[in-house]
């Protein structure tokens, strides 16, 4: 694959890598980007899986970048594909014209392979140029400008009775951090992602990754709630720009009662509030999660739609036939009640990869 692609007299596309190169990391930095276009994220994704992460970018005469998109090209169990990011849950093309967007997506489609991409922001990339929307969920973020009380009163009542609840309960929020509530994390995800949702869960090794890549400048901001001692609930918040993330959240299902998750979220809001941020963004929600959509909405989040979208080249066939794969059908015995959480997080270790 050629690196350097003349597009126009005045523009360029090159292929760089977006882990370390300095234009990338300039536009992970502007408004339109996000925590899914930030070097620690790529880098907590190579760290876990050896993807080789790339990105198309445009630059002008001056070699100032004029938009890019992240991508990897898989040939695995999922089939040939690139994918705009792997495990990301956002990552919309980041472009200042009609132009850039057609030069880059020219580039994606140069493989010669569907490309699949997650894009939040609609009066962006459009279903043209032969992409189509292949499914959509929900998307929400919290404003924290305005003062504590502020906040409060956006927060539906019982959302707050659920708060007081938890802290009458004697449940603490503490900073999660180390190999021991790592671990402690990671058995609640498993156990939860099993149980609710009979799928897996990312292998320990990716949270590892996820505190060692964003420790620095205040990106990790992850936090238990523990009562009498034990973790019973735990969200790992990120930090990028100006921006707090909600990105992954467990908890024990015998102590849902006492409402940790609501005392997590404030405890959330606080934080973002406390150190400078002016979004809380609680992410993604599918349509089969209205009880998740109403959690969010009960503090007072706005509601994005974000949009699945795929290309497929021209007479291209799948070499494995549609429908439930080997993958997903050893997936789905693997996540069974029977089997045991130890065995079903070893399988996620294995597998998550090709998942992607």
């Amino acid at each position: 694959m050629d690196s350097s692609v003349a597009v126009a007299r005045s523009l360029t596309v090159n292929c760089v890598e977006p882990c370390t190169d300095p234009g990338w990391a300039r536009l992970a930095a502007g408004p339109s980007a996000g925590l899914f276009h930030s070097p620690p994220w790529l880098r907590a994704i190579a760290d876990t899986y050896g993807f080789a992460l790339r990105a198309w970018m445009v630059a002008d005469d001056s070699g100032t970048p004029d938009g890019g998109v992240a991508f990897c090209e898989l040939n695995d169990l999922g089939g040939h594909r690139v994918v705009c990011l792997p495990f990301s849950d956002c990552a919309d093309p980041l472009f200042t014209s009609a132009a850039v967007w057609h030069a880059l997506l020219q580039q994606l489609q140069s493989a010669g392979v569907p490309v699949h991409l997650r894009c939040l922001f609609e009066d962006r990339v459009q279903p043209e140029d032969g992409l189509s929307i292949t499914s959509r969920a929900c998307w929400h973020r919290l404003a924290v400008t305005g003062c504590e009380e502020d906040l409060w009163r956006r927060i539906a009542p019982p959302a707050r009775r659920s708060i007081r609840r938890a802290q009458r309960a004697g449940v603490e929020i503490r900073p999660l951090h180390g190999d021991a509530d790592r671990a402690a994390f990671h058995r609640m995800h498993v156990a939860l992602r099993k149980r609710k949702y009979r799928l897996l869960a990312q292998p320990p090794r990716f949270l590892e990754a996820l505190e060692d890549r964003f420790q620095g400048g205040q990106g990790w901001q992850a936090l238990a709630a523990v009562h009498e001692g034990r973790m019973i609930a735990a969200t790992i918040y990120l930090r990028w720009g100006n921006v707090l993330y909600y990105k992954f959240n467990a908890s024990e299902a015998d102590a849902l009662a006492l409402r940790p998750n609501h005392a997590l979220v404030w405890a959330g809001v606080q934080l973002a509030k406390r150190i400078g941020c002016t979004a809380l963004d609680l992410g993604p929600s599918r349509s089969d999660q209205p009880g998740l959509v109403r959690f969010k909405h009960s503090f007072g989040a706005e509601e994005f739609l974000l949009r699945f979208m795929s290309w497929t080249p021209p007479g291209w066939r799948q070499a494995t036939p549609p429908g439930p794969g080997p993958l997903a059908q050893i997936m789905k015995v693997l996540t069974s009640p029977e089997v045991p959480d130890e065995v079903t997080a070893r399988a996620g270790a294995a597998l998550y990869r090709f998942l992607a």
